[in-house]
């Protein structure tokens, strides 16, 4: 019992130390925190350049006249969607919402166009 004690406090000051940690000082003049905003395009001009595929596919006869008509029906909608969120002010979800509706409606220009024309999906 006695060697335990003598153990204890021969090792107490090394176990007190390991744990105690000299004190942080906060700096002096925090650095703001830098945020990067990335340019994106807005949902006019990818509604504009929608119309203007659609209108090229017509024009070149990559598109039908059924299909061109579908895509201006969802570049309307899209385009409805946007002014209707405008009305109050676009918050980030709603732009994000209406860059990606213009994305998916590029691609299904695309898609459309890229399609063969002999019936054959």
């Amino acid at each position: 019992m006695r060697a335990a004690l003598i153990l204890t406090w021969l090792f107490l000051p090394a176990v007190a130390q390991a744990q105690i940690a000299p004190p942080s000082t906060p700096p002096k003049n925090p650095t703001p925190v830098s945020v990067t905003v990335k340019p994106s395009l807005s949902s006019d001009y990818q509604l504009h350049e929608a119309r203007d595929r659609i209108h090229d596919g017509r024009k070149d006869g990559t598109l039908t006249k059924k299909q061109a008509r579908a895509l201006r029906r969802e570049a309307d909608r899209d385009d409805a969607v946007a002014r209707r969120n405008a009305r109050d002010g676009v918050s980030y979800s709603e732009q994000r919402e209406a860059t990606m509706r213009g994305l998916a409606l590029q691609s299904m220009i695309e898609g459309e166009r890229s399609r063969p024309r002999d019936g054959r999906p």
